[in-house]
């Protein structure tokens, strides 16, 4: 029969006893203790948890799916307390809403009349609340989730279903590396990219970096000279009592996919990062594994397959469980030549340039965005989309110094290779403001030739590019702005 009456609780965890917000994080928390009200808690009733000291906050909404009674600590859970925990009486949980990554904080808490008896912060760890302080916390959440996200961003016991092969491209600056840590995370932690977004990326590097030391994460970079025998297996000389010895060594491709099927059944997840994957030779780096990385041929799956390495002449397959990461410039020449299998084997994801990221206007007036903005516009029209410039580029100029810096050791020299050192379309992007109109040099220098080639050069337009010590900031607002006037 249903529950004919739902009580409303805050349970309040202590973080110098347990670490609330990381158990929650983990999907590890099952079980809540309860000190008060043990007769009064039943199956059904509504639970607001709560974390007290620094980051005090609501962290999560629950439902209880048990009376209080003597249920033993999990493995997993036992590991976000800071001391061994007493087997006391609680009850099982079901997560309504998990907050972890944006609770609702004592200073966001609703300004109301209801919460003027709310007993979050002192001490203890059970308290009545009341049906309408649960209901506003829920209002909260979904007002949060009609701005910025989806409501079933909150929901536990999600599943995301991340692609197996995956390369972020696009032009220079727009945080293809920097972003493979966010979905390098939101693979393993089987969380989504919005989630992650609006963690410190302090904490977001941490949890990068302890993934990285277990042996989750494997991070290189492609180069010209870089081969099969780093990337799976090879003969390595060493030296021994002083003589040469020749081994077969593991690559870090082996390494990891080796790692992977280690962890039970494939649980575990993996993920190998590839920067600049498209400066690599990939026929010689992945050799006969360029088929095996297929979803449906990895270990386990409907048409599995494993090879014969050469060197240590063992069978291998590639666990499902391993994800591989790459990263792609699309202004690199070296894509032309990228080979077509690696193209059918990876999904791309397209990582354009977002000057709306970038703060309106720096110290001296100039608008970051628009300027950005309307120089890719630009090189769009004369060349592509893949030739844009990033704005990462962009995010730590402040002042007009920052930004002649910038322009002089970053933009102009990519653009100079962009165009193959033809200012006149330099000049196209830009404006005329950044040049230097000189006379060209009389055709009376030239040997005694008479051709129409000579005769063109008295009429040629020629044009060098200011010094950095010359521009103004009216130069670079006149990028966007033809009519302004300083």
């Amino acid at each position: 029969m249903p529950k004919a009456k739902v009580n409303y609780w805050l349970f309040q965890a202590n973080p110098q006893v347990f670490r609330l917000q990381e158990a929650l994080a983990d999907d590890a928390l099952r079980t809540f203790a309860v000190k008060a009200h043990k007769k009064s808690i039943a199956e059904g009733d509504k639970i607001i948890l709560w974390q007290s000291g620094k980051k005090a906050g609501c962290y999560a909404l629950a439902t209880a799916l048990s009376t209080p009674q003597l249920i033993p600590h999990s493995e997993k859970e036992k590991a976000y307390f800071k001391t061994t925990p007493a087997e006391d009486q609680r009850i099982l949980l079901q997560i309504d809403y998990n907050l972890w990554n944006r609770p609702i904080t004592k200073e966001i808490v609703p300004n109301s009349q209801p919460f003027q008896e709310f007993y979050a912060g002192i001490p203890g760890t059970n308290f009545k609340a009341t049906q309408i302080q649960y209901q506003q916390l829920v209002e909260v959440v979904e007002h949060l989730d009609m701005v910025h996200e989806p409501e079933v961003e909150y929901a536990t016991n999600r599943f995301y279903q991340h692609t197996l092969n995956t390369i972020l491209q696009g032009p220079p600056g727009t945080g293809k590396t920097y972003q493979t840590v966010n979905y390098a995370l939101s693979i393993i932690e089987n969380r989504t990219l919005k989630e992650l977004a609006i963690e410190p990326r302090k904490d977001l590097r941490q949890r990068f970096e302890k993934y990285r030391a277990k042996g989750q994460i494997q991070f290189i970079t492609f180069h010209q000279s870089y081969a099969y025998e780093d990337f799976v297996e090879g003969i390595k000389p060493s030296t021994k009592d002083g003589q040469i010895e020749y081994n077969i060594e593991d690559g870090i491709f082996k390494q990891i996919a080796l790692k992977a099927k280690a962890s039970a059944k494939y649980k575990q997840k993996h993920v190998l990062i590839i920067d600049e994957i498209n400066r690599g030779n990939i026929p010689a780096i992945f050799g006969e594994l360029i088929s095996l990385i297929e979803p449906d041929k990895r270990a386990g799956q409907t048409e599995s397959i494993e090879t014969l390495l050469p060197y240590s002449k063992t069978s291998f397959s590639i666990p499902p469980n391993l994800y591989l990461l790459g990263t792609m410039n699309t202004s690199d020449r070296s894509i032309e030549a990228m080979d077509i299998a690696l193209r059918r084997r990876f999904n791309f994801v397209e990582m354009p340039p977002q000057p709306v990221l970038l703060q309106p206007a720096i110290e001296a007036g100039v608008n970051l965005e628009k300027l950005l903005g309307t120089i890719n516009n630009r090189i769009e029209a004369l060349l592509d989309k893949d030739h844009l410039i990033g704005h990462a580029y962009f995010m730590e100029v402040a002042t007009l110094d920052d930004l002649m810096e910038l322009f002089a050791k970053k933009i102009i020299p990519l653009l100079k290779e962009y165009f193959f050192g033809d200012l006149n379309k330099i000049g196209l992007v830009l404006g005329k403001q950044f040049f230097n109109k000189i006379k060209p040099a009389d055709s009376t220098i030239f040997g005694d030739f008479d051709g129409e080639f000579v005769e063109a050069l008295n009429y040629k337009k020629v044009y060098i590019l200011k010094a950095p010590i010359d521009w103004k900031e009216r130069d670079f607002i006149k990028v966007y702005d033809k009519n302004y006037v300083a």
